[in-house]
């Protein structure tokens, strides 16, 4: 519930705000409130995740691709989140997430979210997404044309954080 607030906020920039290109990424502010905090008074892991969540859907909202993937009855699942932490985020700091497309395979979309002060980078995470709908999941060549990208596919490899964790399910 303390997250309404700034979903609805993402909501309304995202959709009045600058449009984003696929591969360009964006970009959100944000602010460490008390709600934010667990007992140890810096930014709890599970806010991490969140805070990526609404990054996700901006991206999304900014480059078209939400109203697409949704027309064609597709909508978005993690497989997987890696979140690697440098040092914590403190009350009132602020912050900025963004979000960028590293590459994908014939399942899977990896996309990068940075974790970003004035002054260094506290946090990073790489997550893997599908896109499904009632009929399973939908071919990669599909999702990368409804998001609108129409150049080469990037020579970035699979993270081996996020690869290491597939091969440890596959076992």
């Amino acid at each position: 519930m303390n997250l309404l607030w700034r979903l609805i906020w993402m909501w309304i920039t995202a959709h009045l705000g600058a449009r984003a290109e696929v591969m360009g990424g964006a970009r959100l502010n944000f602010r460490c409130w008390p709600t934010d905090l667990d007992i140890f008074m810096h930014m709890t892991n599970s806010r991490y995740a969140s805070l990526g969540d609404l990054s996700r859907v901006s991206f999304m909202i900014r480059t078209g691709a939400y109203g697409r993937l949704r027309r064609a009855g597709y909508f978005p699942v993690l497989g997987s989140s890696t979140f690697r932490f440098r040092r914590a985020i403190l009350l009132w700091e602020k912050f900025t997430v963004s979000t960028s497309v590293l590459t994908w395979d014939d399942k899977w979309v990896y996309l990068l979210h940075k974790f970003e002060t004035n002054t260094d980078m506290p946090a990073i995470a790489v997550v893997k997404a599908a896109f499904v709908s009632k009929q399973g999941r939908a071919p990669m060549e599909k999702v990368v044309e409804l998001l609108g990208y129409t150049g080469p596919k990037p020579d970035s490899p699979i993270p081996k954080e996020v690869a290491d964790l597939d091969a440890v399910l596959k076992a």
